[in-house]
């Protein structure tokens, strides 16, 4: 193909085509994960093995969580969340609503005592004794994203009157990202694979961090609330990305671009491509060019040709670019995944 593309299901997706039901078990019980995580490879290549999707036959592998499906909770319940799984979705982070003496309580939690975590490690020993080596897939979240967990709405209010609660929400959020980010470094070389699974192929040393609400900022409050914190998680991981998945990667791109080390960044369906490409001009920082799930099953083919070649233009060629289309759900008919697929193969020619 013309460049690195890779497509990511929804678990409605995986519950209907491949049978495999999400709920805790998927997430903890190693066993049983790998055994979904095989069928799952299976399914991809008997639907798109033709495009180098998926694995015709699939070994066990040690992946931690998953880079095939993308959903983020392991953070919020670890700070007192409470999580609902089902079997055709995502796990349903369900909001704290914490008070304001709950949050200048709020500490980030000691990982070793956690019984969460210890779940979560039991998982890691069991695949370096079986493997001796570790994949990991946890979904990263992001700073924003799991304070709005904890906190609701009332966390756009702390950003104005109250910043003490604003700052001991982040902080707590920053300070268990960066523990476990340094865990899953210790472990593993790849560890970004469950926010967005392009980046094994494009950059796969990144930190990634999702900043999916921050479409709800302005670049201003971005880089007065958000960005010192982004900026600590940068210093822990020399090699950093920023996952932005809302259609106005533009309004922050200002914002993003003062982190130094900026090495990639995924830029979210229906943003501004030649305003984000002018902004970060020479810089060498890898893009990932969302494509919508929802365009994908309306737009005829070459409308998603045209699309794509428009991202390739807007950045003078496809050196730094690759593209993901993520959150294809249970009602997407696999041929308009080949459709979206079939556009890379036509263009490498």
């Amino acid at each position: 193909m013309r460049t690195n593309v890779d497509v990511t299901f929804h678990p409605s997706w995986w519950h209907r085509h491949a049978g495999v039901d999400f709920d805790e078990k998927f997430f903890f019980d190693p066993d049983v994960h790998t055994e979904a995580d095989i069928r799952m490879r299976r399914t991809l290549w008997e639907y798109f093995g033709d495009y180098g999707i998926g694995e015709e036959h699939p070994e066990a592998r040690p992946v931690l969580f998953s880079d095939l499906i993308a959903c983020g909770f392991l953070y919020s319940e670890l700070l007192g969340c409470e999580v609902v799984f089902k079997k055709d979705d995502a796990p349903q982070v369900m909001c704290a609503h914490l008070t304001d003496e709950q949050v200048r309580e709020l500490k980030a939690p000691v990982l070793d005592e956690h019984p969460l975590w210890q779940k979560v490690q039991r998982q890691i020993d069991f695949y370096l004794h079986n493997f001796g080596r570790v994949e990991a897939a946890v979904n990263l979240m992001g700073i924003q994203n799991i304070a709005l967990d904890l906190r609701g709405e009332e966390l756009f209010f702390d950003y104005y009157d109250e910043p003490e609660l604003e700052e001991r929400l982040l902080s707590a959020a920053t300070e268990l990202s960066i523990d476990i980010g340094r865990r899953l470094y210790a472990v593993s070389d790849v560890v970004s694979g469950g926010v967005t699974s392009i980046v094994k192929q494009a950059c796969p040393g990144v930190y990634l961090t999702s900043n999916c609400s921050v479409t709800m900022l302005s670049n201003e409050q971005y880089v007065e609330h958000l960005l010192p914190y982004d900026l600590k998680l940068a210093e822990a991981f020399p090699c950093f990305g920023i996952h932005h998945c809302g259609p106005n990667t533009e309004a922050v791109i200002d914002g993003y671009l003062r982190v130094p080390n900026l090495k990639f960044l995924e830029i979210g369906a229906g943003s501004d491509l030649d305003a984000v490409a002018k902004a970060i001009g020479d810089r060498e920082i890898k893009c990932c060019i969302r494509y919508s799930p929802v365009a994908l099953k309306a737009d005829p083919k070459e409308e998603i040709a045209r699309k794509t070649d428009e991202a390739v233009r807007a950045f003078g060629g496809d050196e730094r670019l690759c593209f993901s289309c993520v959150g294809i759900d249970g009602n997407t008919d696999p041929e308009d995944v080949r459709k979206y697929l079939g556009v890379f193969r036509e263009q490498q020619r």
